[in-house]
This record gives C-alpha cells, structure tokens and sequence, in this order.
C-alpha cells in the first residue's frame, strides 16, 4: 500500500519523507531502488508540520535496513532518490529481510505488525549471552519464562538462579483464562515442563531438593573466596601450608583442614578458625553433596530457590554451583547449557565486589568458549557489574522510567535517539531486542506455562474450626503454588517432657523420632519391660546381685536379659579375679531429644488414630527417664501430593 513519497536530503542509511497517511513509529516501510531490489526501512522519527491550521502534513524519517540476496543482508551503495514512493512493508519481505528463521525461538509478534512472528537465534541468545532489563512490573520475569520454554522445547538445560522461586510454576500449563483466550492470536497451546527443584535449606522451601556441595579437597583460593570476610596474608598462608600437606597425606575434608590448622601455634589461626567454621555451619557442605550432573539434563529446567534465604548465603551458594558448573562444562561432564541469574544486581553489583562476582564476570568473558550461556536479569541495570552487560550481544528491554538505569542502557548496540524516547513509554508486555540483527519492538507471546509472579491477598483471614497440638509448617498454599494441589495427613506422635528435655515418640511402634542435620530419623525402640528397667539401672559397674537388689527383675529373667542387651551392644560384660560385671558402654543407647514444640493447629486435613496408647508410652518413657513431666498426644504433618510425600517439618520431598 501506497504511503508516501521521499523527498530534501538523501542517503544510504537514512531518508525522510512526506506521508499520505498515518504512520507509526517503529513501522516497516519499504521502497524500490534503481536496480529493483524491495528495500526494508523502518521509521524512527514521526513529526508534524502545518503552514496553517488546514494544511497538515506529517512527515517521517526512516533508517534503511537493506535488501537480501543470496541469504546475505546487503546495504545500499547509492543514496535513496527522491520523489521515491513509499510503501507500508509486508509479511513477507520483513520476514525474508530481517531472517525471522521459524527454527529459532519464537517470543512474539511485531508490534508494529502483528502479523510477523518474531524468532530468536538459540544459538547466538545462548553462546554469546543476553540480558533482560525492565522497571518492577514491566514483564521481565514472563518475559524470561517465554524464553525458557522455547529453550526447553529444543531439549536446551536450563539452570535457574531464583530468589523468589518464580520459575518454579514453569512445571504447570497454563490456567488462567484471560491467557488461554489469547493463545489463539499466538497460535501456542498450554504446556507443562520439567523442573526440578533445589534450595540450600528445605525447611524454607519444602518440596524441593537440598543443595549441597562435596566439602573434599576444598583448596585454599575457594575458601578464601567464600570466606564470610577478607582473609589476610598471613591467614592465606596458614590456609596454604595446611592444605598442602594434607594434599601429599591423600583425600581431605573441611574437618580435617581446620583441625590442622588447630594444630599450628600461630596468633593468626583464631579468626581463620572462626571463618572456616561459620563456613562448615553454614550447611552447604556435605560427605553426600548434589550430584551436578543432575542439575544440568536435556529439556529440564532446575530451579535453585533462593526465597528466604539470607544473601551472604545466597552469595556463597551462587559462587559455588557457578564455579563448579564452569569447572564441568570445561571438562565436558556436563553438557552445554544456559544459566539464569535472576536479580543479577545482588550477585554481581557495579560498586562492590562480593563473593559470586568474579566467577560470573568469568562466565561473561570465556562462558561462550565453552558452549555455557548466560541471562542477566535486573530491574535495575545501573547497579549491575557493567564489565558483564558489556559482555551480553542480545538485549532484551522493557519499560524502564529511572534515569540512571536509562543510561546504564543507552549504549546498547542498534540503540537510537528514537528507540531510547520509546523505552519510557513501553507498554507492559511490549519489549525492545537489540543485538540479533536491528532494533525490534516486540509484543511478548503468552506463556503456555503458569505465571509464578503472585500477589498475596492481605484481606485474606485466617481458617477457623476444630484444632489439634501439631508443628507449625509452611503456609500450605505456598507450597501448591509451586507443586499443585496437596493434602495435609497428620501422623499420631506422642510429645513427651522429661528430665528436662523434650522428646518424641511416634505412636504406631513407639519408636523414638529425632532430627539429624535437618533429616528426621527413627530410633527403634525394641525393647521389653524388663530391658529397658535394666537400662535404666545400670548406671555403672554392677554385678548380678547388685542389679537384682535395684531392680524388680528375677534371676531367671535376668540372665535372659543380659543376653539379649549384649547382642544388641547395649551392654557389656568385664570378667576379672573379683567375679563378672556388667555396664553400659558410653553413647552405647542415647535416646535423642527432639526440639521442636506443638502448637494448636486448624486441622486442615486427615488424621491417623494411633495404634499406642499414651499409658503404653508412658511405660517406656518412665523406664528411660528419671523423671517425666508430661506426655502429649501430637500430630507430625505431611503434605501428600500424588506420587510424593514432604516433610512438614524439614520440607524435604520423599517419593512414594
């Protein structure tokens, strides 16, 4: 269609020209050159004129893009004539000139033309890096989702840096009807994707995997690095000295790393001391870490939830999962992959250097040497490191008001006056990529998974009804935003008070239930009447006389009795000239306490009846005890899901 005519001062790059009708900016615009050749332009600057209040015209200047031939982009040798005629683009020839390849990933439509799908390049989106940059609310995180689905659909693995757990809805298909309605104009479907779930502490994100990294042979450069705070020189050399000679002894550990350095007399070990252990409490090592292979598969996309996790923590894991991920992929254990860093001004700031800067501006610099990509994420793009947004050849921006984070933008390539007044008045959804080709305003397709981002209801009250003594866990609707529907089942316990500790005993086989290191445990209570009494009584040496004047055992019994507690390692027998004595080697029966207090819940699901009476507990409890206080009947919850049951009190997720 006929649209205008070129008219004053020409070139190869740019033109102006009067229009006929209405025109936009950042609409596609085409004209014949002498040779023939259908050239794509795009408007950039729109403006109206008026000699008198009748006589309106409005005239436009546009870039040239070029022409292509032979698959390659050419660009004009001879200046634009004028008095050519201006003609609105179509589908075709913007499709053939810019090379929207329908192989790529597909984000949206032009939003100038909304008949033109736009595709993105995987392979240069991944290798040589992309940010996404937008103002709270702007569309970034669905933006980013868009993404990954269409990386996952080409079996690409994903790794997810997430402080607020948004990418875990990645697992559902989308729901919502507004959304649904719109699929049709995208031509997508609703889809679900696999996703896999860790975080450095399940008990704040029940459900999902714990995190954790191997604690053998740590070298001296990576405990200073994840150090809570600067080590000095000479705190560098005592780490150095001791990591060296348990290198020439063979395999070594945190433990044995700070034991050595125990072992030194020099004034500087103390605050080494002190860091290396808040680093071992931190409780991201382990002698049975996570397996990194598993966190970087085909067409899956694993999530490492940050959502109440304190940020020096956050740091430390970032620095780690980062390095030991750069360290595989170097090696060829993992396959190439993409790595989302979400919030990325809180692990790679521009005015600071904290503990995941360096490995990310290496990942920046050599990542795409070794097929490992990344997308920086940020509603505020002053504030990140700009040593690595000067390293991301793709740039994805949505609306962003703040003039400092409009600055740190400006010198995007493909980045114009025109295109940077647009950034301010970007619609929600409307996003602007640079750096795969030319600028592109791009309105983003609708998600076929669920949005993660939600709003909590604060009108919402609470439930009332019927309550029961359970332990507090996390808001069951928290953790179905994230896994789906969940049903509560609350297990029969009994809580037990005594000689001065609090204890539970689980009231089906009257085991005893502990926490080990965030993994509750079981401690089989086998035992009858008569053995735990002995148990109890044998506080020392004693021999058969002595047990049977303190006890109310018989002698029958007695011989039984020791028997089997022998067999068990519960008891010991010391032969000598004065006669046979028996004792309780030490730690050889340790009831361990539990720590954890019920409270009056709303029952809000099922309830098992349990087998034990409180007497039948009670007899046991007085047989280990010297004094107990009070039993109560408590309920130990469980969310259960359709093929998987998680901890309510860990958070940790057990398949069934």
């Amino acid at each position: 269609m006929l649209i205008g005519e070129v008219y004053g001062k020409t070139g190869t790059k740019k033109f102006r020209f009067y229009a006929y009708k209405e025109i936009k900016k950042q609409d596609f615009v085409t004209i014949k050159d002498e040779e023939g050749h259908w050239i794509l332009c795009k408007v950039d600057i729109v403006e109206s004129i008026s000699e008198d209040r009748k006589n309106i015209k409005n005239m436009a200047l546009s870039e040239v893009i070029g022409y292509r031939e032979d698959g390659i982009l050419k660009t004009l040798k001879k200046p634009i004539r004028p008095n050519s005629l201006v003609y609105s683009a179509d589908k075709k020839i913007i499709q053939e000139t810019l090379k929207l390849d329908k192989s790529g990933l597909y984000v949206g439509l032009l939003d100038s033309n909304k008949d033109v799908e736009v595709y993105l390049d995987p392979k240069s989106l991944v290798t040589k890096h992309v940010t996404v940059l937008a103002s709270t609310g702007a569309g970034k995180s669905y933006t980013v989702a868009v993404i990954l689905e269409e990386l996952l659909d080409k079996k690409i693995p994903i790794v997810i840096l997430d402080p607020h757990g948004e990418y875990i809805s990645l697992r559902f298909a989308n729901d919502e009807k507004r959304e649904l309605d719109l699929m049709d104009n995208y031509r997508i479907k609703p889809k679900a994707y696999k996703v896999v779930e860790y975080s450095p502490d399940p008990r704040v994100n029940p459900g999902s995997e714990q995190l954790t990294f191997s604690d053998k042979n740590l070298g001296a450069l990576e405990l200073s690095q994840i150090s809570p705070s600067n080590t000095t020189a000479s705190q560098k050399g005592l780490l150095f000295t001791a990591i060296r000679e348990l290198k020439d002894r063979g395999e070594y550990t945190l433990k044995d790393i700070i034991n050595k350095i125990d072992q030194t007399e020099s004034a500087a070990k103390w605050n080494l001391l002190s860091m290396l252990e808040l680093v071992k409490d931190i409780g991201i090592f382990s002698d049975e870490p996570t397996q990194i292979e598993d966190m970087v598969v085909p067409g899956q996309a694993t999530v490492v939830n940050f959502r109440g996790i304190a940020p020096e923590i956050q740091g430390i894991v970032a620095y780690k999962l980062i390095h030991d991920l750069f360290e595989m992929r170097k090696v060829g254990r993992v396959p190439p992959h993409f790595l989302i860093l979400e919030e990325a001004h809180n692990f790679c700031p521009e005015k600071e250097v904290i503990v995941s800067s360096k490995i990310i501006r290496t990942i920046a610099s050599e990542g795409r040497k070794f097929g490992l990509g990344l997308c920086v994420i940020s509603q505020r793009p002053a504030r990140v490191d700009k040593n690595i947004l000067s390293q991301c050849n793709t740039q994805i921006i949505l609306k962003i008001t703040n003039p400092n984070d409009l600055k740190a933008v400006s010198h995007a390539e493909g980045m114009t006056d025109g295109v940077e007044k647009e950034i301010t008045n970007l619609n929600p959804g409307t996003a602007l990529i640079l750096g795969q080709g030319l600028p592109l305003f791009v309105d983003i397709r609708v998600r076929k998974t669920k949005h993660g981002g939600t709003t909590v209801n604060i009108t919402e009250q609470p439930k009332t009804g019927k309550k029961i003594l359970s332990f507090n866990t996390i808001p069951k609707t928290n953790i179905e935003s994230r896994l789906g529907a969940l049903k509560i089942l609350y297990y029969p316990c009994y809580h037990i008070s005594a000689d001065s500790k609090t204890y539970l005993f689980e009231g089906m086989q009257g085991n005893i239930i502990y926490n080990e290191k965030n993994v509750i445990k079981q401690q089989e209570l086998d035992f009858t009447a008569s053995e735990l009494e002995l148990m109890k009584v044998l506080t020392g040496e004693m021999n058969t006389d002595t047990i049977l004047e303190r006890s109310s055992i018989s002698f029958g019994e007695l011989v039984t009795v020791l028997e089997t507690l022998i067999e068990k390692y519960i008891v010991k027998k010391r032969t000598d000239d004065r006669g046979v004595d028996y004792y309780a080697p030490e730690n050889s029966f340790k009831v361990n306490p539990f720590s954890e207090r019920p409270t009056l819940v709303i029952i809000d699901g099922d309830i098992l009846k349990p087998k034990l009476t409180a007497d039948h507990i009670s007899e046991k409890a007085k047989a280990l005890f010297s004094k107990v206080d009070k039993i109560q009947l408590a309920y130990y919850p469980y969310f259960m899901g359709k093929d998987f049951m998680i901890d309510g009190i860990t958070g940790l997720k057990k398949d069934i």
